[in-house]
């Protein structure tokens, strides 16, 4: 189950997504969520005012590449957020636009496979001076009993 929601306050948005799967996953579940939480992290690991959107792309990336995924995962990690849904920085591969201190951005690298499921992670993250502050705070239990 992928759960993807949000709020609107004061006009400024949240974006956040959870995947559950009830009492024991397969084999194949638990490997995809172990890769995107791998994949978060390693993205959370570049962030900082100054980065450029691709170098977090990449960290992401190279993980969910590694586990064999690089063609059922999407085209970037992340988007900015604030009075749009998804608006500037992109967190692709391909966008060189360094992050700056106040940009409010997702990180939400993901697996999506036909006929079997995804798994996606996101939260939404504030770029400070010295790395971010993370805005969302669910957990990332992947297992519902």
């Amino acid at each position: 189950m992928l759960v993807d929601f949000g709020a609107v306050v004061n006009g400024y948005r949240s974006d956040m997504t959870r995947t559950y799967v009830f009492k024991t996953p397969t084999k194949e579940q638990q490997h995809m969520f172990d890769t995107v939480l791998k994949a978060h992290t390693a993205a959370l690991s570049e962030v900082c005012s100054g980065t450029e959107c691709a170098t977090v792309n990449d960290a992401a990336a190279n993980i969910i590449d590694a586990g064999g995924y690089q063609k059922y995962s999407g085209k970037g990690i992340g988007h900015g957020l604030g009075l749009f849904l998804h608006e500037a920085p992109f967190i692709t591969t391909k966008n060189n636009t360094r992050l700056n201190t106040g940009n409010v951005i997702t990180i939400e690298p993901g697996i999506y496979i036909p006929e079997i499921g995804g798994v996606r992670i996101e939260d939404d993250i504030l770029i400070t001076r010295d790395g971010y502050e993370r805005l969302t705070f669910a957990p990332k239990k992947f297992i519902l009993e």
